[in-house]
Order: C-alpha cells, then structure tokens, then sequence
C-alpha cells in the first residue's frame, strides 16, 4: 500500500526532526542488550527489540553502530535482552550512559550470571532471552540483530518499564 501520489522510488524527505518527535508517541518496552564476558562485556539500554518468531524462537533487536556493544555483538554473535522492571530504572539510566560509564563497570550495581553464550544475564530481569545471532543487516544508522533464543529466564510479577514521550514509565492495565 502506497501514500497517494508517492512512488516506491522516489526519495523520502521526511524531517528526521519530526520523524523523532512522532516515534516518542510509540511506546517501548525498556531493555538492556548485554554481550561479552568478563573482564569485557558490554551493553545497551535498548527499546528497540520484539519477539520475531516462536519456530524457532527468535528476537530482533535494533542497535545503534556507534554504541559501545555494536561491535562486540557483531563480533561474537552473542547477545542477551534483558527486560527490566520498574525497579530497574537506575540500571536503565547507567547503561543509557548517562553517567559517562562504559563497558564492564556498568555491571556493578547488579547480578548477572551467565547462561548458554556466556552474554550477561540480569538475575531479577521480567525475563532474559539469551541469543546466538542468525542474521545481521544494516539500515540507516543501526544493525538489525536476529538472534535466534538458545536459552531463556522468566520471572514472574514485575511491573514491566516503558519508555514514552521521552520519560520512563509504567503500564497501567485498563479496566475491561
């Protein structure tokens, strides 16, 4: 399906301006993508992840080429996505990089263990989905990662963490 009057062809002129002032009405499930082992992991807070398939399970995430992770994922084909909880939300400010922090030091305010690929696995997470990359294709200034889920952790209860309108938040469940 097509816009009226556009054609597959033509060049798209969007103001990137606007397309980032729309896309903070689409809400995100707040994540930290993790790769490495010690003394050399890395990771992302990332919202740019969903599930991709149940057969076999896999994920996608969508990481920035010049985070600090970028190159290790793509490197080890490994990467674990971890979904946070609300009670999650310093580590989520820390692996944003807000601090200044980088590499192996943004792990210290909490525990990992290490699953099937040895990616960092946050130990309270809502769930972790530990993932061995299948497939890796670039798109303007990301890489989109297939990782296909080789082991995976749940946690029951948990508020899940949202980001909207550039804040973080917490779903409210509706009446029905």
């Amino acid at each position: 399906m097509q816009a009226s009057g556009a054609s597959a062809s033509e060049p798209v002129s969007l103001d990137p301006a606007e397309f980032r002032i729309a896309m903070r009405n689409v809400p995100g499930a707040v994540s930290i993508v993790t790769t490495g082992r010690m003394p050399d992991r890395h990771g992302l807070t990332l919202t740019a992840g969903c599930s991709l398939s149940t057969e076999p399970p896999s994920v996608l995430i969508c990481v920035n080429r010049s985070a600090g992770a970028h190159d290790t994922i793509k490197s080890s084909g490994l990467f674990c996505w971890n979904i946070l909880s609300i009670e999650h939300l310093g580590l989520a400010l820390t692996f944003s990089g807000q601090d200044g922090s980088k590499g192996d030091i943004r792990f210290a305010d909490a525990l990992w263990r290490a699953l099937k690929t040895g990616a960092p696995s946050l130990i309270d997470a809502i769930c972790s989905f530990d993932c061995r990359v299948v497939n890796a294709h670039s798109s303007g200034s990301h890489t989109i990662f297939t990782g296909e889920v080789v082991a995976q952790t749940t946690r029951k209860g948990g508020e899940p963490l949202v980001y909207v309108d550039g804040s973080f938040a917490a779903p409210k469940a509706l009446q029905q």
